[in-house]
């Protein structure tokens, strides 16, 4: 009896273990898309004060630093497009759209609705400079080479399979294209999720990227910058929803229909969206905050 309520307490204590490193170090990744968009949903409401003291730096360390980079006259064009992979509450996107150099546009894509919700919320009076989508970051549901700009902060620590989506950013992205993402440096729990720099550094480029180089950013994260290979040629403002594949024949050609729900122009597939705008591209609870 005693020996068998021991081999219990110990599968108790490796399961809660278990437990923990899957939500403070995965973030509930591995949990699937609907308990992990559960655990956004049910953060999105504190984010930004948990993250205040970050975010009062975002323009200063990711905003502008971004726009240096840009290879355009007065920092950045109106044709320009970017993708932010696990947006949140958009922190991304509102450093960007509140410096008066930037004038393009930005898809946010995540898992969590109610974290979309609160971005569009803060970004309402930015118009159709900014789209929301709900969506795994893979495979991701866009034309190859469509964005000048992709994101990802904070996120790709968290990936078991750092390559599936540093592909997946390259194919996205133009040729010259920027990418900006992070790595994290923390040294507990799985040694997968702070690699060594030189080892993040082979992983970018093994993906197809040059120029990479990693920085301090914040406590735990190093920002981490490079760019595709080949030289942007600017093809005039394309609008967001024109990247947009559609879910059943992979077509981009979704435009706008009746109710604000969205139709593939080739196939006739209808993508609903929530009351605040955001494209629910991926259906009820399978959409994802781009992990994986």
């Amino acid at each position: 009896m005693v020996p068998g309520l021991i081999v219990g307490l110990v599968l108790l204590l490796l399961a809660m273990a278990g437990l923990y490193v899957e939500i403070y170090y995965y973030e509930g990744y591995h949990l699937g898309p609907r308990i992990q968009g559960w655990f956004y949903d049910s953060w999105a409401a504190r984010y930004d004060r948990d993250k205040q003291e970050s975010q009062a730096h975002d323009a200063d360390l990711l905003a502008r630093p971004l726009l240096a980079m840009l290879d355009q006259p007065e920092g950045g064009g109106a044709d320009l497009l970017m993708l932010d992979v696990a947006t949140g509450t958009g922190r991304v996107p509102r450093a960007l759209l509140h410096e008066p150099d930037f004038r393009g546009q930005i898809i946010g894509l995540d898992i969590s609705q109610g974290m979309l919700a609160r971005a569009a919320a803060k970004l309402n009076g930015c118009g159709e400079r900014a789209l929301w989508v709900r969506h795994p970051a893979v495979p991701l549901p866009f034309a190859d080479e469509a964005f000048d700009i992709v994101s990802c902060v904070e996120s790709l620590m968290i990936m078991r399979n750092k390559r599936m989506p540093l592909a997946e950013f390259a194919r996205v992205l133009k040729p010259g294209g920027i990418l900006l993402t992070s790595r994290g440096r923390e040294t507990l729990g799985p040694v997968g999720k702070a690699p060594k720099p030189e080892a993040f550094v082979a992983l970018v480029r093994q993906a197809g990227f040059q120029q990479v180089d990693i920085q301090p950013w914040w406590k735990l994260f190093d920002r981490v910058w490079a760019r595709k290979p080949g030289r942007r040629s600017p093809d005039g403002p394309v609008s967001p929803l024109g990247v947009l594949r559609c879910p059943a024949c992979g077509q981009a050609s979704l435009q706008v229909a009746s109710a604000g729900a969205l139709q593939c122009g080739q196939c006739g597939e209808f993508v609903p969206t929530s009351p605040e705008g955001i494209v629910l591209y991926a259906g009820n609870g399978a959409g994802g905050r781009g992990k994986e």
